[in-house]
C-alpha cells in the first residue's frame, strides 16, 4: 500500500539522456522556453484507504475512487493537464516491481500519441540512500520499459524527478550530489546515457561539488516556492492548498484554498521566467494539494470553505499559458 508522505520536504529533479523515437521532446535546458509540469500520483486504488482511514482525503473526488490502472481514467487526466498547459506528468515510482511500477503501463498507453509525456518521480531516494549503481540500474530499467511516452529534453534525454525526504537518520546533502554525479557517469559508461540533474535545495547546496544542472524546492504548505534564480535551471512551484487527511481544518501545517491567491500565484510563476513551472499537485488527495476536480469537502470545514472547485483551477492555468 502506498503511504502518503508529508511532502513538506524538498524534491530532487533530474534528467536521463538518450533520445528515442516516440518520446516527447522538449526544448533543451539552454532554451528560454519554460516547461510546465505537475506532480502526479498513480497510487490508486491502493492509496484511497490508508493510515486507518477508509477514504484518505478530506475532499469528495469528482472522479470517485478511481484506479490508476484504468487507462480511460488516465487519458481523461492527461486531457485535463494538457488543457492546463501542463506538458509533463511527474509520476511517482517506487522501484521495479512495486505497485506504482505496475500502474505505469496504463499511463504509457494513455499518453501514447497525445503529445503529453511522463517523467518518473524517483521515490527510493526518499526512503534510503541508493548506491550510484542502483540509481543507474533503475533509470535504465525505466528507459528500457517506458521510453515510448517518457519526456525527453532535446540534447539531454529522459526527464526524471527524484524525491528526497532529507531524513536526518540518513546521509544526505552533498553526499546526495556525489551519488547522483556518480550515477550519471555509470549511465554514460554502461548504457551510453547522460544525466541532467536538478536537485532539491538544502542548506549549503550551492557549495557542493558535482555535476548539478538545476535546483528546486517542494513545499505544498506554502503557496509558492521561488527558486527561479537558483544555479542552473531555476524553478517556481505553486500549490493550491494543503490540508492533510484526518487533520483538523486550519491545524499546522496547512494552506487554505483561495482562488484569487491561486490566480496570483500562477501569474507570478509565469512572470518569474523560471525554466520549470511546477504544479504541486495534480492528484495528491491525501495531503489535499490536488487540482483535479473536487465536488466538495467530506470532512468538517468552516462555512464558505473552497471545497468544490471543479475545473476552476485548470481553467486558471489554461487562461495563463
Amino acid at each position: 500500500m502506498m503511504n502518503s508522505k508529508a511532502r513538506l520536504s524538498v524534491l530532487t529533479v533530474l534528467v536521463v539522456s538518450a533520445v528515442a523515437v516516440g518520446c516527447m521532446p522538449l526544448h533543451p535546458p539552454t532554451s528560454a522556453a519554460p516547461i510546465r509540469a505537475a506532480f502526479y500520483y498513480p497510487w490508486f486504488p491502493e492509496g484511497w484507504s490508508q493510515q486507518g482511514q477508509s477514504l484518505f482525503t478530506n475532499y469528495t473526488v469528482t472522479r470517485g475512487q478511481y484506479s490508476s490502472s484504468d487507462s480511460a481514467i488516465v487519458a481523461a487526466q492527461i486531457a485535463d493537464m494538457k488543457y492546463a498547459g501542463i506538458k509533463v506528468g511527474i509520476a511517482s515510482w517506487f522501484g521495479q516491481g512495486t505497485t506504482t511500477d505496475q500502474h505505469w503501463p496504463s499511463m504509457i498507453q494513455a499518453a501514447s500519441g497525445t503529445g503529453f509525456g511522463w517523467a518518473p518521480y524517483y521515490e527510493p531516494e526518499g526512503i534510503s540512500d541508493p548506491s550510484p549503481q542502483k540509481i543507474s540500474d533503475d533509470l535504465f530499467y525505466l528507459w528500457s520499459h517506458y521510453q515510448k511516452a517518457l519526456t525527453t529534453i532535446v540534447g539531454k534525454g529522459m526527464l526524471v524527478f527524484v524525491y528526497n525526504a532529507d531524513d536526518p537518520t540518513t546521509v544526505k546533502g552533498c553526499d546526495t550530489v556525489s551519488r547522483w554525479t556518480q550515477a550519471r557517469q555509470l549511465l554514460a559508461q554502461q548504457h551510453s546515457l547522460n544525466i541532467y540533474v536538478d536537485l532539491k535545495v538544502f542548506p549549503g547546496y550551492a557549495s557542493c561539488a558535482g555535476t548539478i544542472d538545476g535546483w528546486h524546492q517542494y513545499g505544498p504548505a506554502s503557496a509558492v516556492a521561488d527558486f527561479s534564480k537558483a544555479p542552473g535551471d531555476g524553478s517556481y512551484s505553486i500549490s493550491p492548498g494543503y490540508w492533510k487527511s484526518g487533520a483538523t481544518y486550519g491545524a499546522s501545517p496547512f494552506l487554505a484554498r483561495d482562488r484569487s491567491r491561486w490566480q496570483t500565484s500562477i501569474a507570478s510563476m509565469v512572470a518569474s521566467g523560471a525554466r520549470w513551472q511546477l504544479i504541486t499537485t495534480f492528484n495528491e488527495w491525501g495531503e489535499g494539494t490536488a487540482i483535479e476536480a473536487s465536488a466538495g469537502c467530506r470532512n468538517p470545514a468552516p462555512a464558505g470553505t473552497y471545497c468544490a472547485w471543479g475545473r476552476d483551477l485548470l481553467d486558471d492555468l489554461h487562461a495563463t499559458p
